[in-house]
């Protein structure tokens, strides 16, 4: 049996990041008060996950149903774009429900292998959805309605990978 001989290359980290904001213990005050901020911001994040969902919108406009490789991995990477915006930033702005159903999206974006119509379906359904809690300022988790919506789209897409599987 032999071993592979390859040589391990070390890089050194740069320490640029560390020079702007120092090493050790970070200032608790200084956590406190940003986690007071972040739960008592009054920014309206209506508007800017509402231009996320626009941004949604003109990628599902500009896809065609598509199974090559290379063109479905750049396609995704345009609808992939916004709804990891809306996972990152709703939360902050107290719209869980939005962050959610975007996490699940995200998940489903990035493990499936085609653009075809149903993908593309259940991405125009999730715009939708996100559009009118966002239109209707639904912050939170939406409660029972939320918890509707999240199953649904969870649903949808073990429908269609069930479907794929049969296919395939």
């Amino acid at each position: 049996m032999t071993q592979d001989k390859t040589k391990v290359k070390t890089y050194k980290a740069n320490t640029s990041l560390l020079n702007k904001i120092g090493s050790g213990p970070l200032n608790m005050q200084a956590v406190q008060r940003a986690q007071e901020e972040i739960e008592n911001n009054q920014i309206d994040f209506s508007p800017i996950g509402l231009d996320f969902l626009n941004r949604l919108d003109i990628a599902l406009k500009e896809i065609k149903p598509e199974t090559d490789r290379n063109k479905v991995e750049e396609q995704k990477k345009t609808l992939i774009a916004p709804v990891m915006e809306l996972k990152a930033n709703a939360a902050i702005f107290h719209y869980s429900l939005v962050g959610n159903l975007a996490n699940i999206m995200l998940n489903f974006l990035e493990t499936i292998d085609a653009l075809d119509k149903d993908v593309l379906s259940i991405v125009g359904g999730h715009h939708d959805s996100l559009k009118l809690i966002l239109s209707s300022k639904m912050k939170g988790d939406g409660g029972k309605d939320g918890q509707v919506m999240e199953t649904e789209l969870k649903d949808a897409c073990s429908r269609y990978y069930k479907k794929k599987k049969k296919q395939g």
